[in-house]
C-alpha cells in the first residue's frame, strides 16, 4: 500500500484531549490495518512540539496533557522525510502557487505529490487552496 502523508494539525487532533480525537484514531486505526504507513517531511516533529507548547502558552491544554501528547507524538509510528533538493524545490513552487509567505505546508503537499499518494490535514484552508483530489481534510 503507498503510504499517506499526514501533517501536524491532523495528528496534533489525535495525541490531545478533543472532539475530533475518536474520529482521527479511527482513520489513522484504517491506515495501519490498509498497510498504509503514515510519512511526512522532518518538519512535522518541531511543528507538533511547537503546537503542544503554543497549546500550553494559550490555556488550551494543561502542561501534563501536552507532555502526554509530547510522548505518544513520539511513539507515533510516521516515516520521517529528510527533504532533498528536489523536494525543496517542489515546496518552494507550491508556496508561491498557493501564495504563502512561508513553504511549511508546501513541505506536506510536495511530498505527497512526489510520493503519489493522500495527503490529510486538519487545516481547511490548505485543503481549499491545493484544490487537488488527493489532499483530504478531516475536520
Amino acid at each position: 500500500m503507498p503510504p499517506v502523508v499526514v501533517d501536524a494539525s491532523l495528528i496534533f487532533r489525535l495525541v490531545v484531549p478533543n472532539a475530533a480525537q475518536p474520529a482521527v484514531r479511527s482513520r489513522v486505526d484504517g491506515w495501519m490495518q490498509s498497510g498504509s504507513t503514515p510519512a511526512a517531511p522532518t518538519l512535522w516533529l518541531y511543528e507538533m512540539t511547537s503546537a503542544l507548547v503554543k497549546a500550553v502558552h494559550l490555556g488550551g491544554l494543561t502542561e501534563i496533557e501536552a507532555r502526554r501528547g509530547l510522548h505518544l507524538t513520539h511513539s507515533f509510528p510516521i516515516d520521517l522525510i529528510l527533504p532533498d533538493a528536489r523536494l525543496s524545490e517542489a515546496a518552494f513552487d507550491w508556496g508561491r502557487r498557493l501564495g504563502r509567505a512561508n513553504a511549511y505546508d508546501a513541505y506536506y503537499v510536495a511530498l505527497a505529490q512526489a510520493l503519489g499518494c493522500e495527503l490529510w490535514t486538519a487545516d481547511r484552508r490548505l485543503a481549499n487552496a491545493v484544490q487537488q483530489p488527493w489532499v483530504r481534510c478531516e475536520s
